[in-house]
């Protein structure tokens, strides 16, 4: 898929989510085209591309000189699966350019070789929206679910039913320890190591980590480790790691302003550092925004003043990618998670539950 293709389809998921969710309701105007394009940083083309087939899909209504408008679907059928269509459901907590989108449609091509189409709901962060669309995707008959599960304390329910009914399950992202469904992530403790690693043979010799407060994730507790052991293994000092305030809400899902908590969080965190560390390393995309922010309230030039690593990056941001960092392999996930399913549709054995996939170094670009 192009970059071009990539650009649409984000403008267009992008604007149906808002309509799904119903944060535009039938009959209000969308954003004009101006601000959809600074939105998401595309071209008028992209945007006019992207409305046409919402249009075409019945979801808008274009007015010569007025607009685009939220079109009333209320009151349409919901579509019953076609004899002999083979569908899996796939509920994803979010997707955005840095990670989850390449990932979304990586999962309906490996589907599509095995002769299934994919349907895509969106949880949205939400326990309750997440255990709606499980059920909603059951009731359309699907043979099986690929699930990136809402960060929280405790398994949802519905996972639990459908894992001790036997029901085909896999999960991306994230794993449930003492469940055994199969997983398919990245090798989040290698990941942050290697940057670590890298950072110090760039010259770094103090490190800082910034990474969510959720100590019941996963993910967040492998990153901690991979930087700790990354500290130690390339014999730098550790300027710190400090827990940040990232809630994974709808809200600051689906809004492009860092929460001013977080910023501030940011500000005191670096204040903490001082002027010793000479680099961060955000453990998740999400923390770069506001990390920007403040160094630019504070005219620090990243990767000049302060090395700056991250976990992900926006590909698809009009300038490209800016920092180093280690890339999901979204094309590798999204296919062994395919691969899983289709095993346990076929009620083949699935003899191991955590597979890690490795990340990949992407280096910083060059200034000039």
């Amino acid at each position: 898929m192009s970059k071009t293709d990539f650009l649409y389809r984000k403008v267009y998921d992008g604007i149906l989510m808002v309509i799904q969710q119903q944060h535009l309701l039938p009959g209000q105007k969308l954003p004009c085209a101006a601000s959809l394009m600074e939105e998401y940083g595309v071209s008028r083309i992209t945007v006019d591309k992207a409305l046409a087939l919402l249009v075409q899909e019945g979801y808008l209504k274009r007015v010569p000189g007025q607009g685009s408008f939220v079109e009333d679907k209320t009151s349409a059928p919901v579509p019953s699966k076609p004899n002999g269509l083979k569908v899996i459901g796939v509920v994803l907590e979010h997707v955005s350019t840095p990670f989850g989108l390449d990932m979304m449609y990586r999962l309906e091509l490996s589907a599509a070789e095995n002769g299934y189409r994919t349907l895509v709901r969106f949880s949205l962060g939400d326990r309750k929206k997440e255990t709606e669309e499980i059920e909603f995707l059951l009731s359309l008959g699907i043979e099986g679910l690929i699930i990136m599960p809402c960060h929280g304390k405790h398994y949802n329910p519905s996972l639990l039913k459908l894992y001790l009914e036997g029901f085909p399950v896999v999960m991306v992202d994230k794993n449930m320890q003492g469940i055994k469904l199969p997983s398919v992530r990245t090798d989040n403790a290698a990941a942050v190591r290697l940057m670590v690693e890298t950072l110090a043979k760039q010259g770094s010799r103090c490190i800082a980590l910034l990474t969510s407060d959720d100590a019941n994730a996963v993910s967040v507790r492998e990153r901690r480790r991979g930087f700790i052991d990354g500290i130690d293994a390339a014999g730098v000092t550790e300027a710190g790691i400090f827990p940040l305030p990232l809630k994974n809400t709808r809200e600051e899902l689906l809004s492009s302003d860092p929460p001013a908590e977080v910023v501030e969080d940011i500000r005191r965190s670096l204040e903490i550092c001082g002027s010793e560390a000479d680099a961060v390393i955000c453990a998740e995309y999400s923390i770069l925004p506001p990390l920007l922010r403040v160094l630019e309230e504070n005219c620090i030039m990243p990767d000049r003043d302060l090395r700056i690593a991250v976990v992900d990056e926006d590909y698809l941001a009009p300038e490209g990618y800016r920092f180093l960092h280690v890339k999901q392999d979204e094309a590798a996930i999204a296919g062994k998670a395919v691969e899983l399913l289709m095993m346990r549709i076929q009620k083949k054995t699935v003899n191991k539950e955590d597979f890690l996939i490795p990340a990949v170094l992407k280096l910083q670009k060059s200034r000039r």
